[in-house]
């Protein structure tokens, strides 16, 4: 018996093993014929035309298909990352809808998310250059996608840098290249918002993305269509939705400049797309042939084209959920508290600014509950000092699983940059105004700015401020303004002649910032200031019996202002407020003059003394029907006693400015009233015609005296028809060279007309 079994055992065994693979493959077999076949998802980029993908989606699921892996590039890469996340076609639908791409497609500063001290730096230049080892530095991209990273990170909170893409409730992956080594990129996990910013990171147009040792650009300058990932992933049947650059072009579609560079740029992903779509079972090329990919504003309507070219495929598409025997499943969606515990704050990509800057102006500490808005405010606080460039977040796994380390990613702004923009206006001429901004160059949390106005009225203006103390609020300013205008002199409205302006102010203050929109502190101070007639008005000033009048004076002055409007030139609402009491302990009055022809100047009259001097301006702000801006406003300004040029203001003009001893007055010319104490109300209208070009028309009424009693004294007594008033009316236009206008006024006074024309940002 031993004998045969072990016969037996030498013919079995054999047997067996030649038997296994054969089993092992009809199992498989089985297993791929009862495996129901996953559908891939694949969007293209194409900048505003993905929006298109939007109205896809929408027919799909009427169709019954949601797919079970999605690929995208660029704007494929949002869409595709928002739908694989849980948001449903009803939430990107009103995304569409609604999303300011005017905002988040620009890193403009929001005015009044932007310091008190930087705010009259803010979009005031034409040109910005960065200057590094003493060479000029060009950007690497026009936009840095602050506002836009800001938004994603709101969408996708609280995902965090260590996710894997394929546990999304719908797994993704998206494109992008690296311009160092020519290779795509195929993100599968990590940061997602980081992620899809690097898969729309156009070449020129956004600074691209660094990541690790690579630098990532557009997914679509390779791989706009990423089909062979999807299939990769999984995916048996290829739904593809294809809207970037045509393959076939003539030349006349390619004459301008950015035509070409689109293209060029685009080239080898149109190249490859054409290879791709070999792979998908079913097409769908929305057509959008009078759109381009910046046409954000026409979001909604792309959409509808893109749900109208899906239903011509929808019976197709439906027979394909048919035969699978798909059931629509509800959408499950990310998981979105609306607060997280932080466990820890760290801080990535400083170089100069410390770390205490960012943990002490952030205000969220360790143990903190945040929400999404808590964050987006600290970041906005911090974004709004002249330091960083850039400022976004991410989150990170804290030690127990249920917290989160908060990683703040900065980027600081150049330590020295040259800013310049002429400007133009029919009172003070032609001018260039140029700027030198060197952050902590002079010493750690300092700004030092040299600002001049090259014209035939020069000014200079240097400004030092540093940082004080942990959370930084306090500031030592140091300061220094000089200036030498021409200006005429009228009576009855009639131009006699001109003299000059001069004025030179310098000293040091303490300043105390408790929010980004009002600060408040007190300067010390030195100013000269004096009057001086040219050739065309010395007989006048020879005729009074002088031929200079001068002021030096010191003191101090206590100052508070506010600003929460939402633009410099053309506020749409809010308030601008600015109040200053100075004292002035020493005023040196001199006026000097020829005697008895002998062509030399002798003192004719000087005397010391001091002064107070009150100053207020507060104008309001707001929007109805969405094109009427309406404006109310009050000015004035006192003087305890006659102070000389020192304590003189000077009413009149529309400079887009309101500075020092200057002020805007309807109906008149730049500085054609000069008074001692004034007081006047003012009201304006600006109705939107287009975007950015007004109709404008403002009055203003009020009184001047030399005397402070003498100006209660006309407000008491004479009626206000007796009032002096003035208007101007015409067109005001915000240009990309700056804030444009040409107006028509007249006065009271000398029923004289006045034309005023400006262009460019003022200095």
């Amino acid at each position: 018996m031993k004998i045969k079994f072990d016969y037996f055992l030498k013919i079995l065994v054999p047997a067996i093993l030649l038997l296994v693979p054969f089993w092992g493959n009809s199992q498989s077999v089985e297993e791929s014929a009862t495996r129901k076949p996953k559908i891939g998802l694949v969007l293209s980029g194409g900048g505003a035309k993905g929006l298109a993908h939007i109205g896809v989606i929408k027919v799909l699921e009427e169709a019954g298909i949601r797919p079970d892996f999605i690929t995208g590039t660029s704007m494929g890469s949002i869409i595709g990352a928002l739908y694989a996340s849980g948001y449903t076609v009803e939430e990107l639908t009103e995304i569409n809808k609604n999303v300011d791409w005017n905002n988040l497609l620009t890193d403009k500063e929001i005015l009044q998310k932007v310091s008190m001290e930087e705010k009259k730096e803010t979009q005031k230049y034409i040109f910005e250059i960065p200057i590094s080892d003493n060479q000029i530095r060009l950007p690497a991209g026009m936009i840095e996608g602050q506002h836009l990273e800001a938004y994603f990170s709101e969408l996708l909170w609280p995902l965090t840098s260590e996710e894997d893409f394929d546990e999304l409730p719908i797994p993704f992956h998206c494109m992008s290249v690296d311009i160092i080594s020519g290779k795509v990129v195929e993100h599968s996990s990590g940061d997602l918002v980081e992620a899809i910013r690097a898969s729309m990171a156009i070449p020129t147009v956004f600074t691209p993305v660094d990541m690790d040792s690579m630098l990532l650009v557009d997914g679509g300058v390779a791989r706009n269509f990423p089909v062979q990932e999807a299939i990769d992933m999984g995916a048996d049947i290829i739904i593809g939705v294809y809207v970037g650059f045509p393959e076939e072009v003539t030349k006349s579609e390619l004459c301008t400049m950015p035509e070409i560079l689109s293209r060029s740029i685009a080239l080898s992903g149109i190249v490859d797309a054409r290879q791709q779509n070999e792979k998908v079972d079913i097409l769908i090329v929305p057509e959008l042939y009078n759109y381009g990919s910046e046409d954000f504003t026409n979001g909604p309507v792309i959409q509808q084209l893109g749900e109208i070219t899906a239903r011509e495929k929808l019976d197709e598409l439906k027979a394909l959920a048919d035969s699978l025997n798909l059931q629509l499943k509800p959408v499950k969606r990310i998981r979105q508290p609306r607060r997280i515990k932080v466990a820890g704050i760290e801080v990535e990509g400083l170089e100069f600014v410390g770390k205490d800057y960012i943990e002490s102006k952030s205000g969220i500490e360790p143990g903190d509950s945040v929400s999404y808005n808590d964050v987006r405010e600290a970041i906005e606080y911090m974004h709004g000092s002249p330091y960083f460039d850039k400022i976004t977040f991410s989150l990170k796994k804290g030690p127990d699983n249920n917290d989160y380390i908060l990683v703040f990613h900065v980027k600081e702004n150049p330590r020295v940059m040259f800013k310049f923009t002429p400007n133009y206006d029919n009172d003070m001429g032609v001018g260039l105004v140029t700027n030198f901004t060197l952050l902590n160059v002079v010493m750690p949390s300092s700004r030092l700015l040299f600002t001049a106005h090259i014209s035939e009225n020069p000014a200079l203006r240097i400004e030092m401020s540093k940082l004080l103390g942990r959370q930084q609020k306090f500031s030592n300013h140091y300061f220094f303004n000089l200036s030498d205008y021409k200006h005429p002199m009228f009576i009855g409205g009639n131009e006699l002649g001109n003299y000059k302006y001069f004025s030179l102010e310098g000293g040091y203050g303490i300043h105390y910032s408790p929010g980004l929109n009002h600060i408040l502190g007190v300067n010390g101070m030195f100013r000269y200031n004096r009057i001086s007639p040219m050739e065309d008005l010395k007989t006048i000033y020879d005729e009074a019996g002088f031929s200079r009048h001068a002021t030096k004076e010191w003191g101090y002055k206590f100052f508070y202002r506010l600003n929460t409007t939402d633009d410099l030139y053309f506020p749409s609402k809010g308030v601008r407020m600015n109040l200053s009491l100075s004292h002035v302990l020493s005023a040196k009055v001199k006026r000097t003059g020829e005697l008895h022809g002998e062509g030399v100047d002798y003192v004719l009259s000087e005397h010391d003394g001091l002064y107070a001097s009150v100053l207020a301006d507060y104008d309001w702000y707001k929007t109805t029907a969405d094109f009427l801006t309406f404006g109310l406003g009050l000015n004035a300004g006192f003087n305890t006693d006659n102070p000389g040029v020192g304590g003189m203001f000077l009413l009149g003009g529309e400079r887009f400015n309101t500075r020092d001893i200057y002020r805007d007055m309807a109906g008149f010319s730049t500085a054609e009233l000069f008074t001692y104490n004034f007081a006047f109300a003012k009201a304006e209208l600006n109705a939107r015609i287009v975007k950015g070009l007004y109709l404008s028309a403002s009055v203003n009424a009020g009184n001047i005296n030399d005397k402070f009693g003498d100006l209660v004294t006309d407000f008491t007594d004479k009626s206000v028809a007796d009032y002096i008033w003035g208007y101007n009316f015409g067109v005001k236009y915000n240009s990309l060279i700056g804030p444009m206008q040409f107006l028509i006024g007249d006065n009271n006074l000398d029923s004289k007309t006045r034309f005023f024309l400006s262009v460019g940002f003022p200095f």
